[in-house]
């Protein structure tokens, strides 16, 4: 079934969403009695990519057959209002013209941090030049956390010894013992800390620091400073009246990022599409095709060519679309996603979610897929007037996607769509790639 399309092409997605929601594996704590409760972010109902990404109405339509459009644009919402900006006194990691900045607001003793925080550390270390990653401390009462505080105090402190991430890393590594991790499993209790007594925390960072390179008694007299303790005091006011209740709050480029996706896999598709906005373009195509013109078009690939015939009686606005672009060059060397059942390209981010930074209308008609070899657009919310840049080419009968607009038919080349390499995964290497499509107008 067709349908699986989606899912194939965000595998990553899907796997982090339903399998990799951050879960509270700890002791459980008493819930808070302020005001404005604080809360740790909790596991969030399982969903696909195609559910979250739903939109009302479709973007599109006779009306307004092409506007600008771009995934990004939808998926997250405002920019989270009056976020302050990254300076020289945040704790960050990563280039400052990094593509994609997370900013996490986050504290010692949150369960869920401890979980989030090795994923960041992970993903940046894999996108050293591309992601940036800023650590903000949103500290919470002993009344919720009994060892936030003291526990943020020893992480400043670390920080003027310029320890702050070897510290938060060990403070988060040593948080809860998880006697499923072998590695764990092997330290004695004594080495972690969430469920000791406030009073006997000092203690406790005195025997485990020097493995730092800290020295524990700076460490200790400098978290219980007026400056440390007034700047913990400042974290703390600073959340709450930007609104952060909850940890860890996670931004990415200024917007607030759903709590139910979070991965190395889902952020990594993410980065694609915004190293993908420079080559987006500004406004919808050029009329560049003549109705009473026939058009064919041959889709140079890795294995071999493939010639179509373009309908643009049946679907003139994807036809514009795939001329315009292949004159552009757009689709010189992208990559192919293959499966058992269909060719997909066109996308430069190579997610499924890319596109040329403009959607067009679309356009059904009586052409099926009940033979192979059907040129078709492809977009993320079939049915809602987001085509872009994106076509596919079937390689056995399709039902139920009366939603696609079918611009064309392959009429030499067919036998070389069950050549190409199976890549189901957009995280396994490229395999094929178009090479250049080529307009003939007569």
């Amino acid at each position: 079934m067709f349908k699986k399309l989606l899912p194939i092409l965000v595998v990553g997605a899907i796997l982090i969403t339903s399998c990799g929601v951050l879960v509270d594996t700890a002791e459980p704590t008493a819930a808070p009695t302020e005001t404005a409760e604080p809360t740790t972010e909790t596991a969030a109902e399982d969903t696909t990519a195609e559910s979250a990404a739903a939109t009302p109405e479709p973007f599109t339509d006779a009306n307004n057959p092409c506007t600008s459009f771009s995934v990004l644009q939808y998926s997250l919402g405002e920019p989270y209002p009056g976020l302050p900006a990254v300076t020289d006194e945040d704790y960050s990691v990563g280039p400052d013209d990094a593509a994609l900045t997370f900013i996490v607001y986050s504290e010692p003793q949150c369960p869920y941090c401890a979980q989030m925080d090795p994923i960041l550390d992970e993903f940046q270390a894999l996108y050293p030049d591309d992601v940036r990653v800023v650590f903000r401390l949103r500290p919470f009462p002993e009344t919720f956390h009994n060892k936030s505080i003291i526990a943020s105090q020893a992480m400043v402190a670390a920080g003027l010894q310029g320890k702050f991430d070897e510290f938060r890393q060990f403070i988060f590594e040593r948080q809860y013992q998880d006697t499923s991790d072998p590695d764990q499993a092997a330290l004695p209790e004594t080495d972690f800390w969430s469920g000791l007594e406030p009073a006997d925390f000092d203690a406790w960072l005195k025997e485990q620091v020097p493995a730092l390179g800290i020295d524990a008694d700076q460490l200790i007299s400098d978290m219980y400073s007026d400056e440390v303790v007034a700047e913990v005091k400042a974290y703390q006011d600073a959340a709450d009246s930007l609104g952060v209740t909850g940890t860890p709050t996670l931004m990415i480029n200024g917007y607030q990022w759903p709590e139910s996706s979070r991965g190395i896999e889902i952020f990594s598709i993410y980065l694609r599409l915004i190293k993908n906005q420079a080559n987006e373009m500004d406004t919808c195509p050029a009329t560049v095709i003549d109705a009473s013109k026939t058009y064919t078009a041959t889709i140079s690939t890795t294995q071999g060519d493939i010639q179509v015939e373009l309908y643009p009686d049946k679907a003139p606005m994807a036809v514009n679309s795939f001329v315009y672009l292949a004159q552009q060059g757009w689709y010189n060397n992208l990559p192919i996603i293959a499966s058992t059942d269909f060719l997909l390209s066109g996308d430069p981010s190579d997610t499924g979610y890319g596109g040329a930074g403009y959607a067009y209308l679309d356009e059904p008609s009586d052409l099926t897929f009940d033979e192979a070899g059907m040129l078709a657009s492809y977009s993320v919310w079939s049915g809602y007037g987001t085509n872009g840049s994106m076509f596919f080419i079937n390689k056995t009968a399709l039902a139920d996607q009366e939603n696609r607009t079918i611009f064309g038919k392959v009429t030499e080349g067919l036998d070389l769509l069950d050549k190409f390499e199976i890549r189901d995964n957009i995280f396994d290497p490229v395999i094929d790639k178009v090479l250049e499509v080529t307009i003939t107008e007569e």
